[in-house]
């Protein structure tokens, strides 16, 4: 990734106006991209709050995550039931751990699979890095992004549904670039200690405001930089 970037005008009008509305944003990661993954796993296709429990009820079920590699699938499935697509998520967890086993066996270590993972992080570069993780099983463009940006404090953008329409309605990003595409434009042009207020600001702007149906145009902060409406020409100001 590029190390210093100098962002448009238009992307630092669209960046202050988003502090300036929801405030300022800072990052709190706790290093442990294993757990951060598994967390992400868990929140696919359900709530915050039913993804975070079903965590906690994991945690509290297996005092290791070589314990829940380990132990038999369903139950596995039982301790997460509450995050929902519980039968889907726990082989998906499982294989993520025992995919991590076998690399780690293959180099002749013997850490805990939480140390082994950040170890390898961090051989890389925070794309490397991101890359790396989209070679476990299961694991997508936007997981991986989520424990790089959260867990690693590395800029890279998840690409959600929300950031993807509110970044291309913007004009940010070209008509045509896809989600997994954007994860790429997105490394060229914020800067990388404006990727996490980015992130978490078009969020809550695209939950708030600029909604997938009936956005909210008349009361938005973002209207005279908005290709959707036509403040901006999305032509002249989108990335591909």
């Amino acid at each position: 990734m590029t190390a210093t970037i100098t962002p448009s005008i238009h992307l630092t009008r669209i960046y202050d106006t988003l502090i300036e509305t929801y405030g300022e944003m800072h990052n709190e990661p706790n290093y442990d991209p294993l757990g951060g993954l598994i967390g992400t796993i868990l929140s696919q296709h359900t709530s915050d709050i039913n993804s975070g429990r079903a965590y906690r009820q994991l945690v509290d079920t297996y005092a290791t995550w070589e314990e829940v590699r380990d132990a038999p699938t369903n139950k596995v499935a039982d301790a997460i039931r509450s995050g929902g697509l519980a039968n889907v998520k726990a082989p998906r967890i499982q294989d993520v751990l025992h995919t991590l086993t076998e690399q780690q066996q293959d180099q002749g270590g013997t850490k805990a699979l939480a140390e082994f993972l950040y170890d390898e992080i961090q051989k890389f570069t925070p794309e490397e890095g991101w890359k790396y993780l989209q070679k476990l099983p299961g694991v997508g463009p936007k997981t991986s992004a989520c424990v790089m940006l959260f867990n690693m404090n590395e800029a890279i953008m998840p690409i959600d549904t929300h950031v993807h329409r509110v970044s291309k309605r913007l004009g940010l990003i070209g008509p045509k670039v896809n989600a997994n595409q954007a994860h790429t434009v997105f490394a060229k042009i914020a800067p990388p200690d404006w990727v996490y207020g980015l992130h978490v600001g078009m969020i809550r702007h695209g939950r708030q405001v600029c909604h997938a149906q009936r956005p909210k145009c008349g009361e938005c902060p973002l209207y005279q930089e908005c290709a959707y409406v036509g403040s901006v020409n999305a032509q002249e100001t989108g990335a591909s």
